[in-house]
């Protein structure tokens, strides 16, 4: 009887690493619950900026604040977003370390399962390096603005012009930046897309191929609808946002420009709302 001996390289191979049933179970939920949902939540709150239902900056601007003043908005960052994916990233990183070699499974198997396999180790690194940027582009330079700058409002206004409608718009208008960012989003969503399967599967949902079939469906089309609608907000901002990429060179020094003109137009509408009698005082 012939045997075959499984050497690192080859599809089979853990030379470094073995995955819990348990672990690679809690790994294809944090996928979908909550990244995925957080993914379809994130991209719902964008979609405001498309100005489909009225003034789109308007509407993505109320959409921010609302989210950013929610209690314990930081402790369900951390504990309902940031954990999950640290873990999602990490693991994940240890399954692709452990991919066959050269050419994959499908150099040895050429099933569509393990094209699809490969498809899913490769968008998961990409949506790892996007998604950090992003982290660290939006909310951590938000955080890094309100705790630096003196005064509790003046930090406050800062942090949120750092990702308003305008703050996000000038982003876009790079080339650079955006390339990346339609890169990053469309394997994000298709990474969730494909990634439904696995789920369902591992969850025991579903178990016939038929079953399978339609999860499969269901979950491309997710993944592409999301693509889709994250590339159009994508494109939508680039557009809205040339007049003041050419204006402004710096983003640093464009934020403040955004805090002086909200801060500029407060104290004018405070003026406007005072009694005639006292403005004449001020003015004396």
């Amino acid at each position: 009887m012939a045997t075959t001996n499984i050497e690192r390289g080859q599809p089979g191979s853990k030379a470094f690493f073995k995955d819990s049933y348990l672990l690679h179970k809690l790994h294809s939920l944090s996928g979908v619950i909550p990244i995925g949902a957080f993914l379809i939540f994130h991209l719902t709150i964008n979609s405001y900026s498309l100005g489909l239902s009225g003034d789109g900056e308007a509407a993505f601007n109320t959409a921010v604040k609302a989210i950013g003043y929610a209690p314990f908005v930081i402790l369900l960052e951390l504990g309902a977003i940031m954990l999950p994916i640290l873990f999602h990233a990490i693991y994940g990183l240890m399954i692709v370390a452990e991919m066959p070699g050269p050419g994959g499974n499908t150099a040895h198997y050429g099933y569509g399962r393990n094209w699809l396999y490969t498809f899913q180790r490769l968008s998961g690194v990409i949506a790892v390096v996007y998604i950090c940027y992003h982290i660290y582009d939006t909310t951590v330079l938000k955080y890094t603005w309100e705790l630096t700058a003196g005064e509790v409002e003046v930090g406050k206004e800062l942090g949120f012009q750092s990702i308003s409608y305008r703050a996000m718009a000038w982003r876009f208008a790079d080339p650079l930046y955006l390339a990346f960012y339609l890169v990053g989003i469309s394997s994000a969503c298709l990474h969730l897309g494909n990634g439904v399967l696995n789920f369902a599967i591992r969850w025991g949902l579903a178990i016939g191929k038929e079953a399978q079939k339609i999860i499969a469906i269901l979950g491309w089309g997710l993944g592409i609808a999301l693509t889709l609608l994250g590339s159009a907000v994508a494109i939508n901002f680039a557009i809205k946002g040339q007049l003041d990429h050419k204006a402004h060179t710096n983003r640093d020094a464009f934020v403040k420009v955004l805090v002086k003109e909200e801060l500029d137009k407060r104290e004018k509408e405070v003026k406007r709302n005072e009694p005639a009698g006292q403005q004449a005082e001020e003015t004396k």
